[in-house]
């Protein structure tokens, strides 16, 4: 795999075993890595879209369908989630990790996001996709669970679409998020 790039991440400490067990406990989460990318979208107010950049998702039902997205309750796309009870989950490429790096760094409070990417409707929700994804997963509000620091949210998903998607990605890869800043492609091959 080949790191697209990187931005500083705190290195672990190497003082004594319980000191670096105490310090990798506090990244356990990496040591799951790398999870695809996504794009979380939601409408604000003024109904243009907000963008959020999420690594922490994952299919928790396939009868029905259901995804669940986890998102700290003090970001804004969480409010925007569980004010419109709705979202659309978007998988970038390679050719959009400068675009999720600009959206991941700052909030869609104080920055409109919406001029970074091409929007297209959405056939089920009223939240748009973002055009060019790979795919993009369009979910009605199950339910937000709060645990920790941040909330798992469950969409029911109602439609979803994708481009060059046949039981596996064949032909090009979606982003992988390795942490922090770092993001990686699968370049060449799948072992089978």
């Amino acid at each position: 795999m080949e790191i697209l790039f990187y931005h500083t991440a705190r290195v672990l400490s190497m003082e004594s075993p319980e000191t670096r067990k105490k310090d990798l406990c506090e990244f356990y989460h990496r040591l799951l890595c790398p999870r695809v990318a996504a794009l979380v979208v939601a409408l604000r107010e003024d109904g243009k879209p907000n963008v959020m950049p999420v690594a922490w998702h994952t299919p928790v039902s396939v009868r029905p369908p259901i995804l669940a997205v986890c998102i700290s309750p003090s970001r804004y796309t969480h409010s925007l989630i569980l004010k419109n009870k709705e979202f659309t989950v978007n998988i970038p490429d390679l050719s959009m990790k400068d675009a999720v790096e600009i959206t991941g760094s700052k909030s869609g409070k104080v920055f409109d996001k919406s001029s970074i990417f091409k929007f297209t409707p959405a056939t089920k929700v009223n939240t748009p996709l973002i055009d060019g994804a790979l795919a993009s997963i369009e979910c009605e509000l199950n339910q937000a669970i709060d645990i920790g620091d941040h909330s798992v949210v469950f969409g029911n998903v109602v439609a979803c679409q994708a481009s060059g998607f046949r039981e596996v990605w064949k032909g090009t890869s979606p982003l992988l998020h390795l942490g922090s800043n770092f993001y990686t492609v699968i370049k060449e091959g799948f072992l089978r």
